[in-house]
């Protein structure tokens, strides 16, 4: 099976269908996905542009933002980096109203067993359950 790995722009187009001609190339590509005809990697930095470009150009919603991502996690044939700290970021950012990359470094320490985030910036580390921040 061939293995692609997928930009953000081409998920942007899928998302908005703002350009309908590329919106269509777009779904093509995820149903041969779906159909196990090509194997899609999505590196983590293209899930946070695409979180990025759909909050602050589009003005999504943080719920819509959500489930977006989540469909694009359970899309047969789609290898999303990282997609478990993504999914629990994406609990932290929509429920606890914290910015995706203060969610997404949230998740990835209690995820992967740290004593404690090191930070200057409290704001949002403080709004996350279980997570020992301290300040430097």
């Amino acid at each position: 099976m061939k293995k692609v790995v997928v930009d953000t722009s081409v998920f942007i187009r899928l998302f908005t269908v703002d350009d309908e001609s590329k919106f269509t190339k777009a779904k093509e590509l995820v149903e041969q996905a779906i159909r196990g005809e090509v194997e899609i990697f999505v590196p983590f930095i293209v899930t946070a542009e695409i979180v990025w470009v759909l909050e602050k150009i589009y003005r999504v919603s943080k719920e819509e933002i959500s489930e977006i991502v989540e469909s694009l996690i359970n899309t047969p044939g789609m290898n999303v980096e990282l997609s478990g700290v993504v999914r629990s970021a994406l609990g932290l950012y929509r429920e606890k109203n914290i910015k995706f990359a203060d969610a997404v470094i949230s998740s990835w320490t209690l995820h992967n067993g740290a004593d404690e985030l090191i930070t200057f910036d409290e704001t949002d580390f403080k709004k996350v359950d279980n997570l020992r921040v301290r300040i430097l």
